[in-house]
């Protein structure tokens, strides 16, 4: 079992609430060529909803605290109109706080591309996240207009990612022994200040609303507002 550190994850201020509001959702600044890795592997198994196992003839399954992520995308310029038949590709550490393919070369799991429904809707089943040394727990995703375009290695909409409240992210990490090597680095994190108004930061719409679906399960769920006409 992991060694509850209480004294130092208290003095680890709190993230700001989720927010889910018609803004745009704030994008990474990050240049990066070429094609997506999820435009290498759109047929070779990538496409599915659960994501804890490796693909396309790798092994490897992430354990961990279960986790139904739930996302919409809505589109800013159309009334808020859903999003149907783009392409959403996501991906994240595992408990240990290590990336398939990056960090561990043996697998490829935690990885996975998801079609929005006509509702804008798509889900995956996957483990909460760890963390590493300066980053809180969170989700990468990117967004293309349709599954093609993605396939053709077409930069994508919007690649950003996806917080999690401090608090499910403490709660997490002490009770499960799989994340005893990301509860000793999130105890080190020292994050910005609480946000007191939400609207005037855009830090708070990358906040998941998290709560328990069941007694073993989480559910991560998220609006994610974009400008379809760019």
């Amino acid at each position: 079992m992991p060694i509850t550190r209480p004294s130092a994850l208290t003095r680890t201020p709190a993230l700001p609430p989720a927010a889910n509001k018609p803004e745009a959702y704030p994008k990474e600044q990050v240049f990066q060529p070429g094609p997506s890795l999820a435009s290498l592997w759109a047929n070779a198994g990538l496409i599915r909803t659960d994501i804890t196992r490796g693909f396309n003839g790798f092994s490897g399954e992430a354990y961990g605290a279960p986790l139904d992520l739930h996302l919409r995308l809505q589109s800013l310029s159309t009334d808020q109109q859903p999003l149907s038949r783009y392409a959403v590709y996501v991906w994240h550490t595992d408990a240990a706080g290590e990336y398939s393919v990056f960090n561990r070369l043996d697998t490829n799991y935690l990885r996975g591309i998801g079609i929005t429904g006509q509702r804008g809707r798509v889900n995956f089943r996957t483990v909460y996240p760890g963390t590493y040394r300066g980053r809180p727990p969170h989700i990468h995703f990117e967004v293309y207009r349709s599954l093609d375009t993605l396939r053709l290695g077409v930069a994508p909409l919007i690649r950003s990612s996806i917080l999690f409240p401090d608090m499910v992210s403490r709660s997490v990490y002490t009770r499960d022994p799989a994340y005893a090597d990301s509860l000793d680095k999130y105890a080190a994190l020292r994050f910005q200040l609480p946000v007191l108004n939400p609207t005037g930061d855009k830090r708070a719409v990358q906040l998941a609303s998290t709560s328990a679906s069941s007694n073993s399960t989480l559910r991560a769920s998220l609006d994610i507002f974009i400008n379809a006409e760019e």
